[in-house]
């Protein structure tokens, strides 16, 4: 993983114009939506999201796991 973060990936104006801005919108509406079903905060969301976020952390397990099984195939 110590060669993960040597490299720092920046996207192209195409993939923020495309699919980065459409899983923005989609990822947004998502949170809306679930946000009127379950009626809840704003605060709620937010720490939802940094639950999420922590799993793509450079030194969680889940991105750990991922490298390995991808050195391994």
């Amino acid at each position: 993983m110590s060669g993960f973060n040597k490299h720092k990936w920046v996207p192209n104006e195409q993939d923020n114009l495309g699919p980065i801005s459409q899983s923005y919108i989609s990822i947004a509406k998502e949170l809306e939506n679930l946000q009127k079903e379950l009626n809840c905060p704003d605060n709620f969301i937010h720490d939802f999201l940094g639950a999420i976020q922590k799993e793509w952390k450079p030194e969680s397990c889940k991105l750990k796991a991922k490298s390995f099984k991808n050195k391994n195939i």
